[in-house]
């Protein structure tokens, strides 16, 4: 089971061929990644600071309807965080935030899960990122508790960098954390926009140093998503890090809406479901093979271009997926 625990908002979408006309709509990248889980079939709990405002009925019943499953999830009396969203002629959102005082924030550790609570759970993964790692005070309570699985070797961590410049984060203290959170995680997802952002670099500067530094000697696997251009793959082989890529499927992209977290959802998805994730988790990962790895990149990217394929994020069910698979 993946345990799934972030922020659930409120996204006001920005209408493509309407300027100024915005409809609101449930988001927050890792409320996403629960709901493509769900939609998937693969079993998962979704551990979220919901608001008891308007908003967060909103968002219960959306993600409820889904078949999220919400038994963990926090009833907070603090106000819903709002996203709003605008679209580029080509799809492509941009951000600005409310946050200030909102609910996705306030984790305390009475409100995470015990180690017995994780043990009947059933969890082998926890998997987090984009703004609940980043926004205080509870990004700090959720290191403090995911170090100490990482520590124990009990569960695979997971982490989605999913950087959000619009909020005005410090570059530098942003990059410490990510590396920080990094130390601690065995899987790690960003986009080649993320560490272009956190490193100051150009667009198409070489990042695989990077990357390897992120490494280091251990087991821990990153997947960069470049858009159309397909994902590269950087596991460790014989002392040093390698790199392989897998192109992506060519689609007419509607916007990119939750297209990460869909590619993520659907490669832990297909991880658990081969028995890659849980105790001894660098074990697990180091024992697949490339081209398990390269398979299981390219059907998560299939599952985030259908995503890109429609308005807001509405991941593939299993069925849509397979249906699309069949035809490549």
């Amino acid at each position: 089971m993946i345990l799934v625990i972030g922020e659930a908002l409120i996204d006001l979408i920005e209408n493509r061929y309407q300027p100024g006309a915005f409809t609101a709509v449930v988001g927050g990248a890792n409320a996403n990644v629960a709901l493509a889980l769900a939609r998937r079939g693969t079993k998962h709990q979704f551990l979220g600071r919901i608001s008891n405002d308007r908003f967060g009925k909103i968002i219960r019943d959306r993600l409820e309807t889904n078949g999220v499953h919400l038994e963990h999830s926090i009833s907070a009396d603090e106000l819903t965080t709002l996203a709003v969203v605008s679209l580029d002629s080509n799809g492509v959102p941009s951000y600005s935030f409310y946050v200030n005082g909102t609910a996705d924030w306030g984790w305390t550790r009475e409100e995470l899960p015990t180690d017995v609570d994780l043990e009947n759970m059933h969890a082998t993964a926890i998997q987090f990122g984009c703004l609940t790692m980043a926004m205080e005070p509870g990004n700090k309570v959720i290191e403090a508790w995911a170090k100490e699985h990482y520590d124990q070797k009990s569960v695979t961590i997971s982490h989605d960098i999913n950087m959000r410049p619009a909020l005005g984060f410090d570059r530098e203290t942003e990059r410490v954390r990510v590396e920080r959170v990094n130390e601690f995680s065995h899987v790690i997802k960003a986009s080649d926009e993320d560490i272009y952002w956190l490193y100051g670099l150009e667009e198409g500067a070489d990042i695989d140093p990077i990357v390897a530094k992120w490494i280091g000697d251990t087991g821990r696997h990153v997947f960069v998503t470049r858009g159309g251009d397909g994902v590269s793959v950087y596991r460790a082989s014989n002392g040093s890090v390698k790199r392989f890529d897998v192109a992506s499927r060519k689609i007419n992209v509607v916007d990119t809406v939750g297209a990460g977290d869909t590619f993520c959802a659907n490669l832990l998805g297909q991880l658990s479901d081969v028995g890659a994730l849980g105790t001894d988790p660098f074990d697990r990962l180091t024992n697949l093979s490339d081209d398990d790895v390269a398979e299981f990149v390219r059907v998560a990217g299939v599952a985030a271009s259908i995503t890109c394929e429609r308005a807001g994020c509405e991941p593939p069910t299993s069925a849509d997926l397979d249906a699309v698979l069949a035809t490549l």
